[in-house]
């Protein structure tokens, strides 16, 4: 499982303070018109039933493996548009997503049976 951190978004996020220690962990949960969205934290601390998903010393993004699935093939960017500043994520899994681009849907993907909260 492999995702994509572009180079202008792996600058930002060691910007946000990023390094050896701090990773970005990138979930799923249930929300938003389309019925799922993404959640992302500054953390430190793996545990048993994470996966390193990106890896570019010093920066790490890690994702619970329920998540995988959803996660596939995931590109991070970085937009410093004047419009619509921000992280992007752009996703091959999804099918549908609302207006304003915050939730999406996937094609009959599920979290497992714990759901999709973190």
């Amino acid at each position: 499982m492999q995702i994509t951190v572009t180079e202008s978004a792996a600058r930002q996020l060691l910007d946000a303070g990023l390094d050896e220690e701090k990773f970005l962990r990138l979930g799923v949960k249930p929300g938003g018109c389309a019925g799922m969205s993404y959640d992302a934290v500054v953390d430190d601390t793996l545990t048993e039933n994470d996966e390193i998903v990106f890896e570019d010393h010093p920066l790490r993004v890690v994702a619970h493996v329920r998540f995988l699935p959803l996660l596939e093939g995931l590109v991070i960017d970085f937009s410093d548009d004047l419009v619509r500043p921000g992280f992007i994520l752009k996703n091959p899994n999804v099918k549908q997503s609302c207006g304003c681009g915050s939730s999406f849907k996937t094609e009959g993907a599920a979290c497992g049976s714990g759901g999709c909260g973190s």
